[in-house]
């Protein structure tokens, strides 16, 4: 299985992060260790060299009538001290003659390679360290011999030292870096894995699938971006199907006045052919009806997608909703007279709020309309504005017939007319009221009252996502 780029992508980065880490650790232990090592290893070998003084100087002190060269307590002394150091060990006298060694044949050569490096007076003895492969410590060590004569002990550590700690510490962080890096694998294709999951998803949603949802049982980020993705789904799926329901809706109420104007046209086309001119202006006042009334459902079908779409933002500003509403109502007040009825409010707006004018008179005029329409003559209207909280609140309660259940659920649904009687119009303005209420961060509901009808919509003084 081709591994996918996210996937190579974490775990490049997984190494990437190991390996700087890595040589940043190597690097303080090398500073802060390394130094403590450093010094720990001198002390220890100050204290080592003056034992060995001490113990040589005693030998000698005690056969100092004897040569060095045949002095047997100190050459088996020396001899024993470099067998267990794993050192070749020599003594040379001030003259530079060999005394006494602890191993056979010539001098060794690296000595003088050694003597030309790095070195550290230690103060009791010089210590020289190499730094290639071979020894890596070679040791003078001055004597005090009777009178005015010295010599010097070399010390010559043939075995490889671990003088360098941080040698071991950066191996042991080579392997601990193999073992993340082989770790990093699986974590990598867990982490991938659900992503990988979340585009098959997608694309079978692309493809018209729209019920398949992701299936993503975790609670870290990614499985809230699941949840986040299906919930996109369910919104895509219901705006999709919405849309097709709309285009049905659509089709169906343009095909009602289209069907009128053809029929009357069929008949002007006959009172021409019969040269019968009575009642024309009849036939020709109802197809201007007609087209008038197509004019106003195209109209209120594009404020609806455009308040689907948000193609028009809304501009927020001070606004004062019982002014817009009592315009309305000054408007309307010929037409209530005409059907007798009556009308009361109950104003007691608080300052400040914010909204858009424009909308809010539509949403106003929608609301204002719709009781009328559907309120018998001699029936009541009711109009309240108010404070509740950090919230206007906005009820419109009309004489009317109780309305089932299930139209109060679909009450705000694009071409829905509800109630007993269907009255004439598209079923649009209270889906429009809705969509306005929305993008004002508001909430409106419709429920049956005592006086009949009632529609409540609560609008924040102040919303938020406009800033203001």
């Amino acid at each position: 299985m081709k591994p996918s780029k996210i996937y190579i992508k974490i775990f490049f980065s997984f190494l990437l992060i190991l390996i700087v880490t890595e040589i940043v650790i190597f690097a303080l232990f090398g500073i802060i260790v390394g130094r403590y090592f450093q010094s720990e290893f001198d002390h220890y070998a100050s204290a080592q060299v003056m034992v060995v003084k001490e113990v040589i100087d005693s030998k000698i002190r005690a056969a100092s009538e004897i040569e060095l060269s045949r002095n047997e307590p100190l050459k088996d002394f020396i001899r024993n001290w470099g067998e267990a150091l794993g050192a070749q060990v020599w003594l040379q006298d001030s003259d530079g003659r060999l005394v006494v060694k602890s191993f056979s044949g010539d001098l060794p050569e690296k000595r003088l390679t050694l003597q030309r490096g790095r070195s550290r007076d230690l103060g009791d003895f010089k210590l020289y360290h190499g730094h290639k492969r071979g020894p890596k410590l070679y040791a003078v060590i001055p004597i005090k011999l009777t009178g005015e004569k010295s010599a010097e002990l070399h010390v010559l550590f043939v075995k490889r030292e671990p003088t360098h700690p941080e040698e071991g510490f950066g191996l042991g962080l080579g392997i601990i870096g193999v073992v993340i890096a082989l770790l990093v694998m699986p974590v990598s294709r867990w982490i991938s894995k659900p992503i990988n999951e979340l585009r098959h998803s997608a694309q079978r949603i692309a493809e018209g699938d729209l019920s398949h949802r992701a299936t993503l049982r975790r609670k870290d980020e990614i499985g809230k971006l699941g949840r986040a993705f299906n919930h996109m789904a369910d919104r895509l799926e219901k705006m999709i199907r919405g849309g097709r329901e709309l285009t049905a809706h659509i089709s169906h109420e343009l095909r009602t006045p289209l069907a009128r104007i053809r029929i009357a046209e069929e008949m002007l086309r006959e009172k021409l052919e019969q040269q019968n001119y009575r009642n024309l202006e009849r036939y020709l006042n109802e197809i201007r009806e007609d087209v008038e009334e197509l004019d106003a459902l195209i109209g209120r079908i594009l404020m609806l997608s455009k308040l689907d779409l948000k193609e028009k933002p809304l501009s927020f500003q001070p606004v004062n909703p019982v002014d817009l509403m009592q315009v309305l109502l000054s408007r309307l007040k010929p037409a209530m007279d005409q059907r007798n009825l009556h009308l009361t409010t109950d104003f007691s707006f608080e300052p400040p709020f914010w909204g858009d004018p424009d909308a809010l008179q539509t949403t106003f005029s929608n609301l204002l309309e719709n009781a009328m329409k559907y309120s018998p003559s001699g029936g009541r209207v009711r109009v309240e504005i108010k404070a509740v909280g950090g919230d206007t609140e906005i009820l419109v309660t009309n004489t009317a017939d109780k309305i089932p259940a299930e139209d109060l659920e679909k009450i705000f649904e694009p071409f829905h007319r509800g109630g007993a009687k269907r009255e004439a119009g598209f079923g649009l303005g209270l889906a429009i009221v809705k969509k306005t209420v929305e993008a004002h961060g508001g909430t409106i509901e419709a429920g049956n009252v005592d006086e009949g009808f009632r529609i409540r919509i609560r609008l924040p003084r102040k919303p938020e996502e406009e800033g203001v």
